[in-house]
């Protein structure tokens, strides 16, 4: 059955998301007397995770985590951090492409306020559905974003594409019966997700707009 939606991960599959986690954690490490970190600090402890969120991110930084650190983060440090959000290269070229084809777009991330990152970068209006951590009881790898962003987008999984880049995305993708284009912009190799599952694999977004034509 042809594909008709498409549905993205945000972290490491449309932006690098590093540069701007470790804007916000440094912030986090100065208020609160912890190490600085590098971006190769961020990375590791991003890669290692199947699907990271803030708690597990900090943790894996630092080796435990404090409640009152997200509270300061979500009142204080999310506009440093979207500040830094960028595009991947190719990425407004392929959210443009599909839009000319009428392809409706949602997107289903870990993040707290996945919206907010969107406005950040302009490109909020691209998308039909937005659902973060917030909007579900269980996160990914659990399978309820998907199932959540499916029931807004009224798309039959089989009809659906998860563009994503992570272990825990293909998990999630698996549970929800929905194909998957990986990218190896997460950290693992094309040999790698493949052998996870991964429906297709690619270096560059704009690739994701063979999968519709």
């Amino acid at each position: 059955m042809k594909l008709k939606y498409a549905l993205f991960d945000l972290d490491m599959t449309l932006i690098d998301s590093i540069a701007p986690l470790m804007v916000s954690a440094n912030l986090l490490a100065e208020k609160f007397g912890m190490p600085k970190v590098n971006y190769q600090d961020v990375w590791q402890a991003e890669i290692s995770l199947p699907n990271v969120t803030f708690e597990t991110l900090w943790e894996g930084l630092w080796g435990y985590y404090e409640p009152g650190w997200y509270e300061f983060y979500r009142d204080n440090l999310t506009g440093p951090e979207y500040a830094a959000m960028t595009l991947f290269p190719t990425g407004r070229e392929m959210l443009e492409t599909l839009s000319l084809m009428k392809v409706p777009m949602g997107l289903a991330s870990n993040r707290d306020y996945p919206r907010l990152a969107l406005k950040s970068m302009g490109i909020e209006h691209f998308f039909q559905a937005v659902v973060g951590q917030f909007d579900v009881v269980n996160p990914k790898p659990a399978p309820d974003l998907i199932f959540k962003a499916m029931e807004l987008m009224n798309s039959p999984a089989e009809e659906l594409l998860y563009i994503c880049d992570s272990t825990g995305d293909i998990t999630a993708a698996a549970a929800a019966g929905v194909k998957t284009f990986s990218m190896t912009s997460g950290g693992h190799s094309a040999e790698k997700l493949r052998e996870l599952g991964a429906w297709r694999v690619g270096d560059r977004l704009i690739e994701v707009v063979d999968c519709f034509r």
